[in-house]
């Protein structure tokens, strides 16, 4: 067991959460001996946090205490925690201890309270006290002055025994109210709705000794209790040391395209493929993680429309060798459903595969479920940022697909806005319409720190991938979608002089 006393006398000893996340809001945890205030709505998850920080005490070699004050009874409360995974039934009753103060609180008052308390940390050894209840405690107060004189005793008796605190109350509209200031900290944990759903979001409002990662954040409960996901933008605020190597190019395997680019993107570059749908945007990536693997670098393909085994059948068709690749481990498919996802968990979960997998090139099949979800419209391009820079110290050359939201025509509508000037390159593909025929059209709309090509080019989708063309000479206006004949010869029946003036003079007349 672990010598708690040498730790007590640690000002600046930390003590973990048991919550995913939380320890990196408080940036390392809660200090030994504090006492804070978790306060939100029923529902929220304040005794789930409250047991979580109970049983990581024990799991860490303390010993805690769980003391509810007019709460549910012990009973149902472990009834309830049975399922989740930190819920350990062997420890209830020797290192976690269940305890109610409600007759003490009733007969005797704040002072018979106090004294249970104080007595249960001394006798038991406590390292860890959670108090259930403190609304009703406060609604048992003679006076503001005793409910005062009770939370001071309280965190002075237990900041000298080393007993972290946590008190769980309702959310409190008064912003004066004496327990906020008595404490060392106050989380909030709120429900803030959106559309047909809520979002579970948590705040440190206040941490006395010590600095936290300040606004709100996103989290979940699910079997493994709760889990915070700190905000993408907040966690990675600085600039990313690792910059691009100029040097160095990553080729698609594509002879026509590598060459507009002039061998390939640049190393730990972000490239958009931006174009309409059915436009080609996923299989151009899958010819980059293909030829990656080729030259033996470990790629990722994260997505959300299409599973692993519909991308090998892509890929198959069109002689794609990546099904050996993925059998080898050097492409990993991953397939998530974008429904009701939290963007900050999803990056999170894409760093967490890029590292353990040593990833050095990655596909983001579609942008839009990073930020969809987020309430905030204006965070989008702060966490784009924060996420492709994160992915650039990572040692990651990364693709992304976005879509238009035509398929064709004279006006380009991207759903996610100011995308462009976050991303280093830029490929646009599109269809073009030339005598009730589409055609599929590529060019490079951006290139930082890098020339290229900037010639159009037709291109086609064969059994053998993705063909890139000569320039298409005989498209004007090709950037609005509206290709039209120039010269006869590029035609399957040429126009006769006559009739091709004629068609010209109709299409700029609007006809």
């Amino acid at each position: 067991m672990t010598d708690t006393s040498d730790l007590a006398g640690s000002s600046d000893a930390r003590v973990p959460s048991g919550v995913p996340g939380l320890d990196t809001l408080l940036r390392g945890g809660w200090l030994r001996g504090g006492t804070y205030i978790v306060t939100g709505v029923p529902g929220t998850g304040k005794t789930i946090l409250g047991n979580q920080f109970c049983f990581s005490t024990v799991a860490h070699g303390g010993k805690a205490i769980y003391l509810t004050v007019l709460a549910e009874s012990h009973a149902r409360m472990v009834l309830h925690l049975q399922g989740m995974s930190f819920f350990r039934k062997e420890e209830v009753g020797r290192t976690v201890n269940y305890e109610s103060g409600y007759a003490p609180l009733k007969s005797e008052g704040l002072a018979g309270l106090s004294r249970l308390i104080f007595r249960a940390v001394r006798e038991q050894g406590a390292t860890a006290l959670v108090l259930d209840g403190l609304s009703a405690v406060e609604e048992s107060a003679e006076s503001r002055i005793a409910f005062r004189e009770f939370l001071h005793g309280l965190c002075v008796h237990n900041a000298l025994a080393g007993c972290t605190t946590l008190l769980l109350t309702g959310q409190s509209s008064d912003a004066a109210d004496p327990q906020f200031a008595m404490v060392d900290g106050v989380v909030l944990l709120t429900m803030d709705p959106q559309g047909v759903k809520s979002v579970r979001s948590v705040e440190v409002a206040k941490f006395r000794g010590a600095g936290q990662l300040a606004g709100k954040h996103s989290f979940d409960i699910s079997d493994s209790g709760l889990t915070i996901y700190p905000r993408t933008e907040a966690l990675y605020s600085e600039q990313a040391e690792r910059v691009p190597e100029l040097r160095e190019r990553l080729a698609f395997g594509i002879p026509r395209l590598d060459e507009m680019l002039h061998g390939g993107l640049v190393r730990y570059s972000s490239t958009l493929v931006f174009g309409s749908p059915g436009s080609g945007k996923t299989l151009m990536c899958l010819h980059f993680l293909a030829e990656g693997a080729r030259l033996g670098e470990p790629g990722l393909y994260f997505g959300f429309v299409e599973t692993g085994a519909r991308i090998l059948n892509k890929a198959d068709m069109v002689g794609l060798d990546l099904r050996e690749y993925a059998s080898s481990g050097l492409v990993r498919l991953e397939s998530r459903l974008a429904v009701e996802s939290l963007p900050d968990a999803l990056v999170q979960e894409l760093f967490d595969l890029v590292e353990k997998h040593g990833i050095k090139r990655l596909v983001l099949d579609g942008l839009e479920p990073f930020v969809q979800e987020s309430t905030d419209p204006h965070r989008i391009p702060r966490f784009l940022t924060a996420m492709n820079n994160q992915l650039r110290a990572l040692g990651v050359t990364m693709l992304a697909t976005q879509q238009t939201n035509t398929l064709f025509g004279p006006v380009l509508h991207a759903p996610l806005e100011r995308v462009e000037a976050i991303i280093d390159n830029i490929l646009l593909l599109r269809f073009v319409e030339l005598r009730s025929q589409l055609y599929r059209m590529l060019s490079v709309l951006k290139m930082r720190e890098s020339d290229n090509d900037p010639a159009l080019r037709l291109f086609s989708i064969t059994n053998e991938g993705i063909d890139v063309a000569e320039t298409f000479e005989s498209a004007e206006a090709i950037l609005t979608g509206q290709a039209r004949p120039l010269i006869p010869g590029v035609l399957k029946k040429p126009a006769k002089p006559g009739k091709r003036r004629g068609l010209l003079r109709r299409r700029k007349g609007g006809a």
